[in-house]
Formats: C-alpha cells, sequence, structure tokens
C-alpha cells in the first residue's frame, strides 16, 4: 500500500515538472511579426506603375498599358490617357489625333518634358514652359537651417533613441521618413468640398509656367488654364478644358510610381483625375529583352539549329580525329618514314602539286640539256614537248599530260609518277 503511494507521489511530482519546465520553455519564446523585403517581380520592374494600373483595376476602371501612342491600336473607347513620358507627341498628325480625341470629350494627364519646351508640341499648343527653379536661396536656407540644428546641440544618442521607439511602436522607414517630410513642399490642391483639399509630394527641382497663370494680360485666343496647383517652389499641375474633355498638365509623373502612389494622397489624385469612366491607359517607356531572351521564348529551335551549325564548321576546320596516339621515343625513324609522313600530309591538304613539281623542274632542266634546240624553243611549250616525246618514244598527248595536269586522284597520280619516272630516265 505505501509502496503504491510513493509511486503515485513520485508520478505527481515528475507531471508537476513536466508541466513547470513546459511552462517556461513556452513564456521563454518571443514571438513576432517579420516583413520580408524582397526584390519586385519581373513584370513590377518592367512596369514602374504597375502599382497604379492595379489600383484603377481595384476601382473598377479597365487599365491597360503601352510603350506610345503608335502602341495604342485606337484612342476610340479610351477615356483617360496618363503619358508618362514625355514627347509622345511628336508630330502634327498626332497632336491633331490628341486634340480631337480631346474635344470629343477625353481625360489627358501628360508629364512636361524635362529638357526642351521647343521639343513638345503639345505643351507649345498651350502655351506651357517648364523652368528649373534657382535653388541658391534654398541651399543657403538649408545651410542656415543646419546651422541653427547644430547650435541646438540635439546629441546623435537622442536622435538614435527616437528613431529606435519609433521602430518599436511598428512604423517603417518609409513612415519614419515620411514624418520628417517638410511639409512646406507640399502642393495643396483644392477640389472643392465634395473632395476636399489633397496634399501632393511633387519634386520641386521643375515647375511649370503659363503668361495667364504669372498673371499678365493674355489673347483671348491663347489657351489658358482654370486651374492651377502650386507649392512654394512654383506650379506643379494645371489643367485646360478642351471642347468636352479635359487636359491635366503634371511636373513630376514620379508621384503615381509603384513606390510613391502610396504617399500622402497620391492614389486619390491618380483616380480624380482620371474619367472613371471607360478604359484608362498608361503611356510609359518600355523595358525590351534582349534578342537572345526572345528568341530562347519565341524561336529554341533557331537557336538549336545555329549551335549545330557552329558545332559541324568547328568539325570542318578539324584535321584530327580520335585520340592522339602516343608518341614513340624509344626508336628513331628512317629518312623515308619522314618521306612517306610528309607526302601523306601533303595529299591529305590537297597540295599534290608540291609533290609533283620538284619532279617536273628536275626533267625540264636535264631535257634542256640533252635534248637540242629545247633550250632555244624559249617559250613555245608545244616544240618542247614535240623534243620530248621523240626522244622517248611516246605521244605529245601524254607528256603534256605528265608535264602539265594538276587534276588528280590517287591512281592518276600514280600513273603521273610513274610516266614521269619514265620520262627522267629516258632523258
Amino acid at each position: 500500500m505505501r509502496s503504491k503511494t510513493a509511486t503515485r507521489v513520485l508520478l505527481l511530482i515528475c507531471l508537476a515538472l513536466l508541466v513547470f519546465l513546459a511552462w517556461g520553455f513556452y513564456s521563454s519564446i518571443e514571438f513576432y511579426d517579420a516583413t520580408e523585403r524582397t526584390a519586385g517581380s519581373i513584370r513590377a520592374q518592367r512596369n514602374p506603375y504597375l502599382a497604379a494600373q492595379l489600383f484603377m483595376q481595384e476601382s473598377g476602371i479597365y487599365a491597360v498599358e503601352a510603350d506610345s501612342l503608335i502602341g495604342l491600336d485606337t484612342l476610340d473607347g479610351v477615356a483617360t490617357v496618363l503619358i508618362t513620358d514625355a514627347n509622345q507627341v511628336v508630330n502634327p498628325r498626332q497632336l491633331e489625333q490628341v486634340l480631337s480625341w480631346l474635344e470629343n470629350g477625353g481625360t489627358l494627364i501628360v508629364t512636361a518634358n524635362s529638357f526642351a519646351n521647343s521639343d513638345d508640341l503639345l505643351l507649345e499648343e498651350f502655351n506651357v514652359e517648364v523652368q528649373w527653379p534657382d535653388r541658391e536661396d534654398d541651399t543657403a536656407d538649408e545651410e542656415t537651417h543646419d546651422d541653427e540644428t547644430q547650435d541646438e546641440g540635439t546629441p546623435i544618442s537622442e536622435s538614435l533613441r527616437e528613431l529606435n521607439q519609433q521602430i518599436e511602436e511598428g512604423k517603417t522607414l518609409e513612415e519614419i521618413g515620411q514624418l520628417k517630410t517638410d511639409t512646406t513642399s507640399l502642393t495643396r490642391i483644392d477640389f472643392g468640398d465634395d473632395i476636399g483639399v489633397l496634399e501632393i509630394a511633387f519634386k520641386s527641382y521643375k515647375v511649370l509656367t503659363h503668361p495667364y497663370a504669372e498673371g499678365e494680360e493674355v489673347d483671348d485666343s491663347m489657351p489658358q488654364p482654370f486651374s492651377w496647383s502650386s507649392s512654394d517652389h512654383g506650379i506643379h499641375m494645371m489643367q485646360f478644358d478642351v471642347g468636352d474633355g479635359l487636359l491635366t498638365i503634371i511636373s513630376d509623373p514620379t508621384i503615381w510610381t509603384s513606390s510613391r502612389i502610396d504617399d500622402y494622397d497620391h492614389a486619390y489624385l491618380l483616380w480624380v483625375l482620371s474619367a472613371q469612366t471607360g478604359d484608362f491607359a498608361i503611356l510609359h517607356p518600355a523595358l525590351r529583352d534582349s534578342i537572345w531572351v526572345l528568341m530562347s521564348d519565341n524561336a529554341p529551335e533557331l537557336l538549336i539549329a545555329l549551335a549545330l551549325t557552329i558545332a559541324l564548321w568547328l568539325w570542318h576546320l578539324g584535321h584530327r580525329f580520335g585520340r592522339i596516339i602516343p608518341r614513340d621515343t624509344d626508336g628513331g625513324r628512317a629518312l623515308s618514314e619522314h618521306f612517306s609522313a610528309t607526302a601523306n600530309y601533303l595529299w591529305h591538304r590537297k597540295a599534290s602539286d608540291k609533290l609533283i613539281e620538284p619532279v617536273r623542274a628536275q626533267i625540264l632542266r636535264r631535257a634542256s640539256i640533252v635534248l637540242p634546240g629545247f633550250a632555244g624553243a624559249g617559250n613555245d611549250a608545244q616544240t618542247q614537248l614535240q623534243l620530248i616525246a621523240r626522244h622517248c618514244g611516246i605521244e605529245v598527248a601524254t607528256v603534256d599530260i605528265a608535264l602539265n595536269s594538276m587534276e588528280f586522284n590517287e591512281a592518276s597520280f600514280v600513273r603521273t609518277v610513274k610516266l614521269l619516272k619514265y620520262i627522267e630516265q629516258s632523258l
């Protein structure tokens, strides 16, 4: 009875110990959520406006992409076009096509050219120019601001402590950087009571100008913007009524790239500026595949044929086949073996003329000594052949073949050599 009680007590103690160890192990585990940053997909790398395209599709607007106006089969059926790369309108015919589409109710959002106004026919049509603000005053202000900040003497350790605290609160580095953005450089666009004021972070290195927006007197025939929005650096967005359509010119299209569309009210602005009906087309420079990638995807058989052709060409150029026979250094070759190897080498390289020409030259030298009138015949080859044929007792045609023939196979080569040896012995 006592042994059973002791066993039960021991089991209870072991069970309590196991529970205690399990509870201690579980309490030592730290659970947390981690966000893993990976490189963008191939589709995202090729299309920097993929997030904008997906956003419009999620909003119920069918979005397509193209690399130019030519890439669009037609503007019919497209309600809104976003041109992210300037100079898409490169000739008067395209300008007339775009203006006609706008007058019929199209909505166009276009980026101002970053280099020369004269290259942009659409900006010239609406008298919009691009300017680059003088940054000297801003640089001086920043230096003054830096000096004031240094005078405050904020320790680096305190700044790092604040950064760590914000990270512990769950804020990302992008959100922390956005908090430090100078809000005075934001462009505030007022769309009235229904939408309100949107804050947009246009890059300030480029601004737009128009005589009417600058307060100058302009001719009534000149297109005049009905709305423009600016920051402390200048105007970043202008809007024109064109017939039944709407033209919006912006200075910075990167606000709608995948990395910036979620900042401030960038995505909402894109939806507000669109026609909100019909198709939405985004024109951006396309990243082309290399010729090898295109061939591997569309014509792999061509690459295989090219590889086989190169292999056959290398095989044709090669002369040695099979394994290399090790050289026997114990015994030397006889002189006849060297002659035989040299002759075989020249024969296989189709250089039989180098084998037979020395014999022919020897015959001609011997005939010039032995035969009267042979040397005097000079360049009269027929007379020389007749003299050799009369002396050797053979036909002239046979002597001609022996001394002048250049096309040989194995049998004809052997017959020619025998005939030359006979002529040489007769002389």
